[in-house]
């Protein structure tokens, strides 16, 4: 699995011919105008809530994910998937993203965690906006030499809500702690148990997830993305999980979960199955 470099945000996709626009308007993700062009470069897509590119030079599609369906100011995630613009999965690729708000004139402190899940799709974790308003993204990919990028505009990145809407506000009451829950859509059911009991700060553990669908049969081939977030704080996890299954019923083990700080936590599941994207928040109390 090869890690690659990405210079702070995260965003993009759009596999079709010239041009093709994105927009993020109201806090949400919306689609794209695609044009055809530049011999037989195409758009791939996937997913229908995704935002789709083609790089400058049309040797690139991208595809990108937001499992929230929207950035937002403080600690985000995206799935990237890259295709050759021709077909064909990028795999093994040198990816170089770069955050920018132009109003501003900065870029980001953090370099989010990119890591290769296989099939073209790349993982973006620890993705940390610091304000709100307009961003930039140019999305460089690197392939044997052959290099291209892309830029997308996201005009309005905002708060993630009331209970997010300042990064050292205090936990919302009456937390949700459940360990199983539907995903946003209701397409997955996934549940998480911490393997060796009691989670301590500092401390490299492993989790396991069980991942069903909505008929509560095994998902057993799923891609599966795991970040962390402590909005008092506005940082992720130190690590960049790995995800790999465990035989059948739809059970997977998670290496590389530490949580740095006690407090509350959001750990967010992204699952892609069977042409299906969705994730799932669960609130922790680190003691």
């Amino acid at each position: 699995m090869k890690r690659i470099l990405f210079v702070g945000a995260a965003l993009f996709f759009l596999m079709t011919g010239c041009a093709a626009q994105e927009k993020q308007t109201g806090g949400q993700m919306e689609g794209m105008a695609e044009e055809h062009g530049h011999g037989d470069a195409k758009v791939t897509k996937h997913f229908d809530d995704s935002l789709t590119k083609l790089t400058e030079n049309s040797l690139y599609s991208l595809e990108l994910v937001v499992p929230d369906k929207y950035l937002k100011m403080g600690v985000n995630t995206v799935e990237i998937i890259v295709h050759h613009a021709t077909g064909g999965d990028v795999a093994q690729a040198e990816v170089t993203v770069t955050p920018w708000m132009p109003s501003m004139g900065h870029g980001v402190m953090q370099k989010p965690v990119i890591t290769e899940r296989g099939g073209g799709l790349y993982s973006a974790g620890n993705v940390v906006l610091s304000m709100t308003g307009h961003w930039q993204m140019k999305v460089k990919v690197d392939k044997d030499g052959k290099a291209d990028t892309a830029v997308f505009d996201f005009p309005e990145v905002k708060a993630m809500g009331h209970e997010h809407a300042m990064m050292h506000a205090p936990p919302p009451k009456d937390l949700d702690y459940s360990t199983m829950k539907m995903t946003a859509n209701d397409a997955f059911n996934v549940m998480y148990k911490s393997v060796g009991g009691q989670i301590r700060i500092n401390r490299i553990h492993s989790w396991e997830l069980t991942i069903k669908n909505a008929a509560g049969q095994p998902v057993n081939d799923a891609k599966i993305t795991v970040v962390g977030d402590m909005p008092e704080h506005g940082h992720g996890l130190p690590t960049q999980p790995e995800v790999s299954k465990l035989g059948t019923g739809g059970l997977y083990r998670v290496d590389g979960m530490k949580f740095t700080m006690p407090g509350w936590w959001i750990i967010t599941v992204s699952v892609m199955a069977n042409g299906v994207h969705d994730s799932v928040s669960f609130n922790l109390n680190i003691l």
